[in-house]
C-alpha cells in the first residue's frame, strides 16, 4: 500500500497537463431511514419530525423525513496514518480509507430527486429561482462571498428537477470565470472526447464499451480516475485517450463544439507521461472494430476555469436528461461507462468516476445520513487535480436525495449539484492545504444540504 502510495505521488506531481513525458433495476445492499434526531435544520420543502424518526404526518397525511442533523464546521479528524505519514493527504487520497459506495447498486439510476416550483425558499429567508438550460446561464458571483474566500477559484452548479426537467442555479465566490491550470481533473474530458471520437469514426459502432488488447476501455477509464495502476498508470492513460481523441478536437470542445467558452482557455495538453504501449484497434463485444491513426501532435496547454470543468461534468452526468447539451456523438453507454467503469468489472460496479480517491464531497457531510435517507441511492462522480507546488483540485458532482418508505422522493428535500474548486496557495503544508480545501468543500455542501444555499 506504501508503494501504491508513493507512485501516486509521483504520477499526480507530474500531471503537469502541457508537455509530453518530460511534464503534463438495481440491488439495495442495505439503507434504512435516518434517524435524524432533534434539533436539526429542515430543508427547504419539510419541517423535521418532532420524534426522532420520520413521520407519516398521520394516516393520508404527506411523509415528512427526518429533520437535518447539526454537523460540525470541521470536516472528520485526520486519522493516525493521516498524521503520521507525510504522503498522501487525507481527503484528496483518502488515506484513512474513509471512502463509502452506495449500497444500491444501479448503473441506470437517475438522480431521484423531484421539486414542484422552480422557485425555492431558502432556510433562513429569501428565495430563489432555477432556471432551465434553454435560458442563459446567470451566476450568483455573491452568493459564496464569506463562505468561500476569493484566493479559492469555484463554481457550483445547483440542479432542481422540477416536474422531472432540470432546472439550474449558478453560483460562485465571484471567480468562477478565471482560469488555472486545472491539473488532474481535466483527464475525465480527455476520456470523454476519446469515446466522442471512436464514435463518430466508427459510425456510433464503437465507443468506450470497446476493449483494446484485452483490456475494456472501461477499465482503463477506472484506472485514470482511481490510480489503481492496473496495469497503467492514470497519466500515461491521459495521454493516451487523448492520442485517440485528438488534441485540436479537444480544445475545440472547449470552445465552439461544446461548451462555448472563450479563447482565453484551452484544453490539449498531456500529464507527465508517455502513453503505455496499447495498440489503437478497438473491438466491441458484439464485433465491430475500428482503428484510430492516433494525434502525436503537441496540444494547447489546459488552462480552465471551475466554470468550465463544473459544467462538462454537469453535462457528462445529465446526457440523458440534457440531449441538446450532450457531448457530439457520445451516446449514453459511454457515459455510463464513465461515471461507472466497464459493465461487470473485476474492478467492481463503481468504478469510472465513482471511483475517484478523493473525499472532499463525502466529507462535506455526514455520509451516514446520506446513505440512510437516500436508501442507498446517492452517488458522487468526481476527478481530483494535484499541482506540483501542491495546488488541490477537484471537481465533482453529487445526487443526495431522500426517499419515502416506498422509495419515492420527497419533493422539496433531495439535494443535487456540481461542485469544481482550485486552491493554488495556503497552509504550510500539502497536508494543511488538503484539510483547507476540504473545510470549503464541507462549509458550502452543509449549506446545500440543509437549504440555505
Amino acid at each position: 500500500m506504501r508503494l501504491r502510495f508513493l507512485l501516486l505521488g509521483a504520477s499526480l506531481s507530474m500531471a503537469c497537463g502541457d508537455s509530453g513525458t518530460g511534464g503534463g433495476g438495481g440491488e439495495a445492499q442495505g439503507g434504512e431511514a435516518a434517524t435524524g434526531g432533534s434539533g436539526g435544520i429542515p430543508a427547504q420543502g419539510g419541517q423535521p419530525s418532532t420524534g426522532g424518526n420520520a413521520s407519516t404526518g398521520g394516516e393520508g397525511g404527506t411523509y415528512v423525513p427526518d429533520a437535518i442533523p447539526d454537523i460540525d464546521d470541521e470536516p472528520p479528524a485526520p486519522c493516525q496514518a493521516a498524521i503520521d505519514e507525510s504522503w498522501p493527504p487525507q481527503f484528496l487520497y483518502d488515506i484513512c480509507g474513509d471512502k463509502r459506495k452506495p449500497s444500491y447498486v444501479d448503473r441506470e439510476l437517475s438522480c431521484p430527486s423531484v421539486d414542484t416550483s422552480a422557485t425555492i425558499a431558502l432556510t433562513g429567508g429569501g428565495e430563489v429561482t432555477y432556471l432551465p438550460s434553454s435560458a442563459p446561464v446567470e451566476v450568483d458571483s455573491t452568493a459564496l462571498a464569506g463562505i468561500v474566500p476569493d484566493d479559492v477559484q469555484i463554481t457550483v452548479i445547483l440542479i432542481r428537477r422540477v416536474d422531472g426537467v432540470p432546472h439550474y442555479r449558478y453560483i460562485s465566490n465571484g471567480n468562477h470565470a478565471d482560469a488555472y491550470q486545472p491539473w488532474s481533473t481535466s483527464k475525465f474530458i480527455a476520456a470523454a472526447n476519446a469515446a466522442s471520437t471512436l464514435r463518430y469514426e466508427s459510425a456510433s459502432e464503437v465507443g468506450l464499451t470497446a476493449s483494446v488488447d484485452g483490456y475494456p476501455l472501461g477499465d482503463l477509464v477506472t484506472s485514470l480516475v482511481s490510480y489503481d495502476y492496473d496495469p497503467f498508470s492514470s497519466n500515461a492513460l491521459g495521454r493516451y485517450f487523448h492520442n485517440i481523441g485528438g488534441r485540436s478536437k479537444a480544445n475545440g470542445l472547449i470552445h465552439d463544439l461544446w461548451l462555448g467558452r472563450p479563447s482565453s482557455e484551452t484544453f490539449g495538453g498531456n500529464y507527465g507521461e508517455a502513453a503505455p504501449g496499447l495498440d489503437y484497434t478497438f473491438e466491441e463485444p458484439e464485433g465491430p472494430t475500428i482503428t484510430i491513426s492516433p494525434d502525436g501532435s503537441t496540444g494547447p496547454s489546459n488552462h480552465l476555469s471551475s466554470f468550465t470543468t463544473a459544467e462538462a461534468m454537469k453535462r457528462l452526468v445529465l446526457h440523458r436528461e440534457e440531449p441538446s447539451q450532450s457531448l457530439p456523438d457520445l451516446q449514453w453507454q459511454d457515459a455510463e461507462v464513465m461515471l461507472y467503469g466497464a459493465e461487470g468489472s473485476d474492478k467492481g460496479p463503481f468504478g469510472g468516476l465513482s471511483s475517484d480517491p478523493a473525499i472532499y464531497v463525502q466529507s462535506g457531510h455526514d455520509i451516514d445520513y446520506i446513505e440512510a435517507r437516500s436508501h442507498g441511492r446517492y452517488r458522487i462522480f468526481s476527478k481530483l487535480g494535484n499541482g506540483t507546488d501542491g495546488q488541490m483540485a477537484n471537481v465533482a458532482y453529487a445526487c443526495f436525495p431522500v426517499l419515502d418508505p416506498n422509495e419515492q422522493p420527497v419533493p422539496g428535500w433531495g439535494r443535487e449539484f456540481v461542485i469544481s474548486a482550485h486552491l493554488a496557495t495556503g497552509g504550510a503544508t500539502w497536508k494543511e492545504r488538503d484539510r483547507i480545501l476540504a473545510k470549503h468543500y464541507r462549509a458550502v455542501i452543509e449549506r446545500i444540504v440543509d437549504g440555505r444555499l
